[in-house]
């Protein structure tokens, strides 16, 4: 029987099948490092798709009401999720019939005019563990504890859907909480523009980072996002980054002439030409392949 229509029959992607893993998700993500271009595209693409509704389907600057209950093909959107007019926000897919699940989480708000900027501005800032500006008193501190919060969401959906296993994916910010529920967790993890995640599982959970499989974790990156330079180093799992030409403007002078400093008028250029997530959905819709990092000082094209 071949594999699209024992696919068709089990009730997920054909794609999805012709990966030699037919229920739950792959103990290593290492595939995604040399495997076939059409693997990487069947594995990659719906977890990009999902976190684009991260931003259109949730209340915020991003949000699209055409985008309200959309899901992605060959998925099931469903409780829980995670949408308030301030916080952290998260969505979930399962395709049951398969064993998988995904929770994906929102990255930040960029627009500081609005609640959910705000929010998000404010939990960024704790994350840091820096002072909290004055606008940030108008939320709880449970409100701006976006680590619990994303923590309590993955309980959620793993008592709502016990049959499946769960992957967790985001972009930036909700890279970072899909990293640090994936590594509590012990689950798979897929993300887009992480920042630095270790410290993070230092202060926040007690993770032994040395513990954790290399290639169950694997991050994604433009090769000029700043976020990756101040990344180098911090995660705890696996990287790739795809190739930018054209340089794009601002980053060289970002990035190639000492320390990344965000608030610096050229990374704040770089970061809006590599960093918001319609990049990052850009480069997976063209079909072209990142660069992996497998090893200190290592890297192969894939």
């Amino acid at each position: 029987m071949k594999a699209g229509l024992v696919g068709l029959l089990l009730g997920f992607p054909s794609g999805l099948a012709k990966i030699a893993w037919p229920l739950g998700w792959p103990t290593s993500l290492e595939f995604l490092s040399s495997g076939p271009d059409a693997d990487f595209f069947e594995f990659v693409s719906p977890l990009a798709e999902m976190t684009k509704l991260t931003y259109t389907a949730t209340w915020g600057t991003y949000f699209k009401p055409s985008d309200q209950n959309q899901s992605v093909e060959g998925w099931v959107r469903t409780w829980p999720e995670a949408n308030p007019k301030g916080g952290m926000r998260a969505l979930t897919f399962v395709q049951e019939s398969a064993g998988r699940g995904v929770v994906a989480f929102r990255g930040t708000d960029l627009n500081p005019s609005g609640r959910s900027g705000q929010a998000d501005a404010c939990a960024n800032e704790e994350l840091a563990e820096k002072p909290l500006p004055a606008f940030c008193n108008q939320f709880t501190a449970f409100e701006l504890d976006y680590v619990s919060r994303a923590l309590d969401l993955a309980q959620k959906a793993a008592q709502a859907h016990p049959t499946v296993e769960w992957l967790y994916t985001g972009h930036s910010l909700g890279a970072e909480l899909a990293s640090v529920v994936g590594a509590v967790r012990r689950a798979p993890v897929l993300s887009f523009a992480a920042p630095p995640i270790v410290p993070v599982l230092k202060k926040r959970t007690s993770v032994d980072v040395k513990q954790l499989p290399f290639w169950k974790s694997l991050s994604l990156y433009n090769e000029f996002d700043p976020l990756r330079f101040l990344a180098l180093g911090e995660l705890p799992g696996a990287n790739c980054s795809w190739d930018n030409q054209p340089t794009p403007a601002g980053c060289d002078a970002c990035e190639l002439h000492g320390p990344v400093n965000l608030t610096s008028p050229a990374c704040q250029q770089c970061f809006s030409k590599t960093h918001i997530f319609a990049s990052y959905l850009a480069l997976v819709r063209s079909r072209s392949r990142p660069t992996c990092v497998v090893a200190l000082d290592e890297s192969i094209e894939v």
